[in-house]
């Protein structure tokens, strides 16, 4: 599917672990309620979902939610084949944010993927625009429990490594099933 060429279209690549919130997350940002038929849909999905929107301040967006990483029941090579199609329908734009999904802690094999991903679908400068989204996080809107939760990740070695690619760049969000409203 062929984006209009005069119009310029930003691409948000959404990744993380199956069950991480990457589909809620992506029904908040576009403010749909996970219930009606144009929502993404949650977990357990083989191939990546895609919806363009059209944001009245910033212009035009297309978001993809990708498949979930480390779901046993779909093979490794399938859900990097689809990843590699879902990178290639961002390059037709080219990417304007990668969002890596989390719910809790990022593992060494999670960075890892992430890590694996960079190197086989997206380029060596991915980590400029990308940015930890971590879901379920209650205290959302308290900027001192966000920044010591920062803080302790930078205790562990493996994100001591991984933040400063990402320029330390974190967002907690508490998306536990429900959808964008004004009040946020």
């Amino acid at each position: 599917m062929n984006d209009p060429p005069s119009i310029m279209i930003r691409t948000v690549l959404v990744v993380g672990i199956t069950g991480s919130g990457k589909s809620t997350l992506c029904n908040c940002l576009l403010e749909i309620d996970p219930e009606s038929d144009g929502a993404f849909r949650e977990s357990r999905k083989t191939r990546s979902e895609l919806r363009r929107f059209k944001c009245k301040t910033i212009g035009h967006w297309k978001i993809v939610d990708t498949v979930g990483l480390g779901d046993t029941s779909v093979p490794p090579s399938v859900v990097y084949r689809d990843l590699a199609e879902a990178c290639d329908e961002c390059a037709k734009t080219g990417i304007a944010q990668v969002l890596l999904v989390t719910r809790g802690r990022l593992t060494r094999e999670q960075v890892d993927a992430f890590e694996n991903i960079s190197k086989m679908l997206l380029d060596e400068h991915m980590w400029a625009y990308t940015t930890l989204i971590r879901t379920d996080y209650g205290p959302f809107m308290d900027k001192d429990f966000c920044a010591e939760d920062i803080k302790d990740m930078l205790d562990r070695p493996v994100m001591r490594e991984f933040l400063p690619k990402i320029g330390n760049r974190v967002i907690h969000v508490d998306n536990q099933g429900r959808y964008a409203t004004s009040e946020w």
